[in-house]
């Protein structure tokens, strides 16, 4: 060969690793904008299911709000007809006294008839009647003003009354259509995330997500624990703030740990504290979901069985961390008293008890057995 044409082909080979080179990088690159795009997908999927989360979250808010203020206007109402019982009782044992104040008065006068109430023939028995119509007015005037002021303030329960009624009727109609609302916002949520789930890419961002919001929880935890320490530490006298033993201290101490108890999407918000029937207050968190919905145990331990009066069918979970889970309202339970892994199924959500119709978990955490804590927190970090 020619060097003339044995520099062609070594030109020909250079071209011909040149390209190939070129492909590679070519390749490598539309490999990278792949795995961008990919990325940016699941990014865009994980907020749409944070987006439809925070939907859900914030009509569950108004539902529990509005449930709060019907509980609020049944124990008004129960107070306001403890209140109106007790005025009628007092305004016919006043009107009792005040007819026996005049009877006795003319009766002990030893005269035929009770002059008030008879025809006065002489002038002497108009003159008794006078003298003991004297008597009764100065005898009974503080019994007729305290029966006249009883009689008003009974009139004004009646009133209070009634306008409560109108008040309950008007925020019955508006649950019935928020529960309706937030029931199906519940159903899409759990259907959008079982759809967006399938894919490998977003179930691994929005676990990264997850855990985010968990260290989150866990710092501010932690913060108010060694807050509520200072409280504890601090000189007598001396107040720096907190919630008082037993409120946070160790709360930090379970939100690494614990799951979800719902299995699926639900809808919740933070009404720890929100004023509930007979006085009492919300001590957990309450998550909207649809009845038969798989409740899961949050860590593992042992399982009791409870049916009670407001909680209904109700799952008492004894973490083997030390700390007490407690499932209220549930539809059924699932399998017997005993031993329970974490995310065994435990029951199913249902609206027994005082659930008022509304298919929800009421959930609860008491961190060593003690008193309860907001759940919440613990909540959303377990990625609910």
């Amino acid at each position: 060969m020619s060097i003339d044409g044995e520099r062609r082909g070594l030109g020909w080979i250079s071209l011909a690793c040149g390209l190939v080179a070129m492909l590679g990088i070519t390749g490598g690159l539309g490999v990278a904008v792949s795995a961008a795009s990919d990325d940016d997908a699941a990014i865009r999927a994980v907020q749409e299911i944070t987006d439809a989360r925070q939907r859900a979250n914030d009509l569950a808010d108004q539902l529990w709000s509005a449930q709060s203020d019907l509980e609020v206007l049944r124990t008004e109402q129960l107070l306001l007809e403890a209140q109106i019982d007790d005025l009628i009782a007092e305004v016919e044992r006043l009107g009792t006294v005040l007819e026996a104040v005049a009877v006795n008065r003319f009766v002990s006068a030893g005269t035929g008839g009770i002059p008030l109430l008879s025809d006065v023939i002489t002038p002497n028995e108009r003159v008794l009647a006078d003298f003991y119509a004297d008597v009764v007015n100065e005898v009974g005037a503080n019994d007729r003003d305290e029966y006249r002021r009883l009689a008003l303030e009974l009139e004004d329960a009646r009133a209070g009354l009634g306008a409560n009624a109108e008040s309950q009727q008007g925020l019955i109609a508006a649950l019935d259509i928020l529960r309706s609302d937030a029931e199906a916002d519940v159903v899409r949520l759990r259907e959008l995330e079982a759809q967006r789930l399938e894919d490998e890419a977003v179930r691994r961002a929005l676990e990264a997500q997850q855990r985010q919001q968990q260290r989150r929880e866990i710092d501010e935890q932690q913060r108010q624990a060694r807050l509520e320490a200072d409280v504890v530490d601090a000189p007598a006298g001396v107040t720096t703030g907190g919630a008082g033993p037993g409120s946070r201290p160790q709360s930090a101490t379970h939100v690494d740990q614990m799951i979800c108890p719902v299995r699926g999407a639900s809808a919740y918000s933070d009404t720890w504290g929100a004023p509930r029937s007979g006085g009492r207050r919300h001590q957990g968190v309450d998550m909207l979901a649809p009845t038969g919905t798989i409740l899961q145990a949050v860590v593992s331990g042992h399982v009791e069985h409870r049916n009670l009066s407001l909680g209904g069918l109700s799952v008492i979970l004894r973490g083997d961390n030390g700390n007490r889970y407690f499932y209220a309202h549930l539809s059924a339970f699932e399998g017997a008293p005993g031993y329970y892994r974490q995310g065994d199924v435990v029951g199913y959500v249902g609206d027994t008890g005082n659930a008022y119709g509304t298919p929800h978990l009421h959930f609860e955490i008491r961190p060593g057995g003690g008193p309860q804590v907001n759940p919440t927190p613990s909540v959303r970090a377990a990625g609910c």
